[in-house]
């Protein structure tokens, strides 16, 4: 079975007027849900139906560098790369909470439709979503000849940050490299890893690192382990959310001080309301590291849980990998963080 990810994002907003409302709106379009798929599927093409056709894997990418610079730019707290998609060159969010290419449909929506897909999130569900098949995706010198996607509606980007956007960069499209963020030098790093996982010695950009932390790789999401007041926490690493995310009953159980910083209701799309609170705490642990002075949102994680196949306490986000310079070893599955002054 081949496992689909989709995006959502909220209606309106019914209550409390907070700075933070629009990065919420955000962030709740990067919260998603899996739909799975066979393998056999239907290939639509205009008026012209091809049932049960086979999807092949997709095949490795092309990559004739050993360190290829890619530069940064930022919409927000969103990272923004530029990609070139068959013919058509544009912008694209660097999305760790995406397993793969998922592409906007304004621009793609004519694209040879595979199956459709259901998308939704915590706040609802979206319609129209389906898979496709593209070929020649090339970010400067890495290659990828053909990349399965999937298509839908991500116009609560574009709106909320005015900028067009093409798609999302999910985590398996660099599963076979180790990618290091520099936001103060806008900057991302793609590595090819020697037999042993490492990035050759020679190749190495930043040392004396500020901590390090093994994560699971499951289900294309990254899963790092914490903890707050000795209680430990499962976090999924999303460098597509504009905040961190704690369950709220975990907040509950952790018995930390947390002064509530702003609260919110939000409605989605099937008419649910729910309330999230912004709020700040202290003592978070992450691999060998202490964190003070952090920020959350505080929500139900439940259908988010879901969403990755394995029950979730949080999401870390931008406000915790913009403390430092971030590298993700996809083949060791460790994530390393450097301070900005070592280099």
């Amino acid at each position: 079975m081949l496992q689909k990810l989709q995006r959502c994002c909220s209606n309106r907003v019914l209550s409390g007027k907070c700075p933070f409302v629009k990065k919420l709106y955000l962030l709740l379009f990067f919260i998603a849900c899996w739909c799975s798929a066979s393998a056999h599927k239907r290939i639509t093409t205009g008026d012209i139906t091809f049932k049960n056709a086979w999807v092949d894997p997709d095949p490795a990418p092309f990559a004739d560098f050993k360190t290829l610079v890619v530069p940064i730019k930022r919409a927000g707290n969103l990272i923004i790369i530029e990609a070139t998609v068959d013919s058509l060159e544009g912008n694209f969010v660097l999305d760790t909470g995406a397993p793969y290419l998922v592409l906007n449909e304004t621009y793609f929506r004519d694209a040879p439709k595979i199956d459709d897909q259901e998308a939704g999130g915590i706040n609802g569900k979206a319609d129209g979503a389906f898979s496709t098949v593209v070929h020649n995706f090339r970010i400067l010198d890495l290659q990828y000849s053909r990349l399965t996607a999937d298509v839908t509606d991500l116009s609560a980007i574009e709106n909320g940050r005015g900028i067009k956007v093409l798609g999302l960069l999910g985590t398996r499209l660099f599963s076979k490299f180790a990618i290091t963020v520099d936001l103060f030098r806008s900057v991302l790093y793609i590595q090819k890893l020697d037999r042993n996982g490492e990035i050759p010695e020679t190749e190495r950009i930043f040392h004396d690192r500020f901590m390090v932390s093994p994560f699971r790789y499951t289900n294309d999401v990254i899963f790092m382990k914490g903890s707050v007041n000795n209680t430990t926490l499962w976090f999924a690493f999303d460098t597509g959310a504009e905040t961190n995310l704690l369950e709220y009953k975990m907040a509950k159980k952790i018995g930390e001080d947390m002064p509530v910083i702003s609260r919110s209701k939000l409605t989605g799309v099937g008419g649910s309301t729910f309330e999230v609170i912004y709020a700040r705490f202290d003592h978070l642990r992450v691999g060998d590291r202490m964190f003070m002075q952090n920020r959350v949102l505080i929500t139900d994680l439940d259908k988010m849980g879901r969403v990755y196949g394995s029950s979730i306490d949080g999401v870390l986000g931008y406000d915790f990998f913009v403390r430092g310079i971030f590298t993700i070893n996809f083949v060791k599955k460790e994530f390393e963080m450097y301070i900005y002054t070592n280099q």
